[in-house]
């Protein structure tokens, strides 16, 4: 992904660099593709202008991880100034921590298709992973799943290859995901 592909209506979480504490997860309003400067709405907005921040963004060519500088408030909006960023490879991606509640639709076990649907919710995720909790049984290592989630009005859709399934006890396992696909309506 690049900064000049069109972010507006993409889902935006911001956080502090120090502390990993999130900052806002809101909407992007606009977005400038000359400058790579994005504004969302200024309500609550805690960092002055000038901070640095990090960022994930949830963008119709994938996740996106990034830094940024706060800019100027402007009629009830703030603007954000983005770094170039990457899409991250690597086990040092940021991990964010969130919880988007979906339903698995299908799940791909070897050349098998299975069609049971039911409850997840991702715990946490960086550019290229996610940590998913899910009933118990339902996910093997190895299975590819297939999820749709709505969150601040997007609807997201996921396909990740489970490669870690750890029991957690009352009913309920962890699943460390690999990201293969995003996309979003």
């Amino acid at each position: 992904m690049a900064l000049n592909d069109d972010l507006r209506k993409c889902r935006i979480v911001v956080r502090d660099p120090g502390n990993g504490e999130t900052i806002a997860d809101t909407i992007v309003l606009t977005h400038n593709q000359e400058t790579g400067e994005v504004e969302i709405e200024a309500d609550g907005f805690p960092m002055a202008e000038g901070a640095t921040f990090s960022a994930l963004l949830f963008s119709k060519a994938g996740l996106f991880e990034t830094l940024g500088t706060v800019g100027k408030k402007n009629e009830g909006q703030i603007v954000l100034a983005l770094y170039e960023g990457s899409d991250k490879d690597d086990r040092q991606a940021v991990r964010y921590q969130v919880s988007i509640t979906g339903t698995v639709d299908l799940i791909t076990r070897g050349e098998e298709k299975l069609h049971n649907e039911f409850e997840i919710t991702v715990q946490n995720m960086s550019s290229i992973g996610l940590l998913i909790q899910a009933p118990e049984s339902c996910i093997q290592e190895g299975d590819v799943i297939h999820f749709i989630a709505l969150t601040k009005g997007q609807r997201i859709a996921i396909t990740a290859q489970a490669n870690r399934v750890e029991h957690v006890g009352y009913g309920k396992e962890k699943i460390g995901c690999v990201v293969q696909l995003v996309n979003l309506a």
